[in-house]
């Protein structure tokens, strides 16, 4: 008996919130000035903190 496999790649799209300090925001705010488009520089590096936050789902839309 022959056999047919489709691949098929699905992209969900979710968004997450989380509420940050105003410290946190003006750090954030300049290392998001610093990166360039999706590249970030060896020199730039993210917040430390970034990682560690703890984000609510807030909406998502299924792919197609």
């Amino acid at each position: 008996m022959a056999i047919l496999e489709k691949y098929e790649v699905q992209q969900n799209r979710i968004w997450y919130r989380v509420e940050i300090t105003e410290e946190q925001k003006e750090e954030y705010l300049k290392w998001q000035a610093d990166k360039r488009g999706d590249y970030v520089f060896p020199e730039v590096e993210e917040p430390e903190w970034l990682d560690d936050l703890d984000w609510d789902h807030h909406y998502d839309k299924p792919g197609h």
